[in-house]
């Protein structure tokens, strides 16, 4: 057992250090990965560590193997850019403002309407675990507690997956990602940090009472305020 964990981190290494390396650039799209030969010295790896690792690369689309030329990056176009790894990744390369920027325009595009389709198409039971991540979440300070967080994220991932949209749920770890960089940001002592539950009351409020049209509209506020809250912050998703 012991073995197999410390092959995985090695993998996980592995797979990291060429992710961030063809998402920054340095290995281009349409130009192959460095021979097997070399990435084995350069890791100290075993050969199926790191076949692993290319694998699970070209499970994201980062990567494709082709005869006579090698391992080669693909084209941005392919990659998975709603993977959760591929999202942490990117977080730790790329300009917070521009991360941050993507992340709220895609929840500013699904939020409202997975809101307005839970209200029409939400169980009962579903309803009940929405409220429960309400109720978690608590009252709003500049010191969220982890249990809030969670509360919060289970909040939008539940209403996501109650639309009954699976392309909405597909996205949610892209949601996850934004509500917890939001957080992080906007849950600093020196911020003040907006009273959001109430808002997020009201969105649920109009999920069970099947008002679609009000529960876009609330979820609309939400993030609203959300973006104004990150402004104090210092940033302003566009």
């Amino acid at each position: 057992m012991e073995i197999q964990r410390k092959r995985l981190n090695l993998r996980d290494t592995v797979v990291e250090a060429l992710a961030v390396r063809i998402i920054t650039g340095t290995y281009v799209p349409g130009t192959a990965l460095p021979h097997e030969t070399n990435l084995l010295e350069e890791f100290a790896v075993s050969r199926t560590c790191l076949r692993e690792a290319l694998q699970l690369l070209s499970g994201k689309g980062l990567i494709v193997s082709r005869p006579r030329i090698g391992t080669v990056v693909r084209d941005q176009i392919d990659w998975n850019f709603l993977d959760a790894d591929m999202l942490r990744w990117r977080r730790q390369v790329i300009p917070p403002q521009t991360y941050l920027n993507e992340l709220f325009a895609m929840r500013r595009l699904v939020e409202p309407e997975a809101a307005a389709l839970a209200a029409e198409r939400a169980t009962k039971d579903q309803m009940i675990q929405i409220r429960s991540a309400y109720e978690a979440m608590g009252a709003r300070s500049p010191h969220y507690s982890d249990d809030a967080i969670e509360g919060d994220v289970t909040f939008h991932r539940l209403i996501l997956t109650a639309s009954g949209n699976a392309l909405f749920s597909g996205v949610g770890a892209c949601i996850e990602e934004s509500l917890r960089a939001s957080i992080r940001l906007t849950s600093q002592p020196t911020v003040e940090a907006p009273d959001s539950r109430s808002l997020h009351g009201a969105v649920i409020d109009a999920i069970e009472e099947r008002d679609s049209e009000a529960a876009r509209h609330r979820s609309h506020q939400l993030l609203d305020v959300t973006l104004q809250s990150l402004k104090d912050a210092g940033y302003a998703p566009s």
